[in-house]
């Protein structure tokens, strides 16, 4: 069962040190026991008019700080990030980011990047091919 811990689709602002602050779409929620928070990769399908060109989505400035603004340490969640597109065989393109080896690995599990992609305002099923 998940629990939103914001609402879905939220934009976040991100307070990136010597540029100007960036608004990223993020899902927070709770997933068996787990908090899970994911970031939408600032492509040309997420974007949305005024936005900035390039992305701001900076690993792992971008989850510490927002580890930093929740008041919880960085290895109490599980860090996502989402780019906003299908692969051929229905898996959503959603990256896991771990910050204790500095290392990202495809989510293989399909119910949680679903999960994840519907979390930040998508249908998983309509999302463009990865191709």
């Amino acid at each position: 069962m998940e629990h939103a811990l914001v609402d879905k689709n939220r934009e976040w602002t991100y307070l990136r040190m010597g540029k100007a602050p960036a608004s990223v779409r993020v899902a927070d929620f709770e997933r068996e026991g787990k908090r899970i928070v994911a970031f939408l990769e600032q492509t040309d399908i997420a974007k949305t008019a005024g936005a900035p060109l390039n992305a701001v989505n900076e690993w792992p400035n971008i989850a510490q700080t927002y580890a930093q603004d929740q008041g919880v340490p960085l290895s109490d969640i599980y860090w996502y990030e989402v780019n906003p597109r299908r692969f051929a065989n229905g898996r959503p393109n959603v990256s896991e980011y771990l910050p204790g080896r500095n290392e990202w690995r495809f989510e293989t599990s399909i119910p949680l990047a679903r999960a994840i992609v519907e979390q930040l305002g998508f249908d998983p099923d309509t999302l463009p091919l990865d191709i």
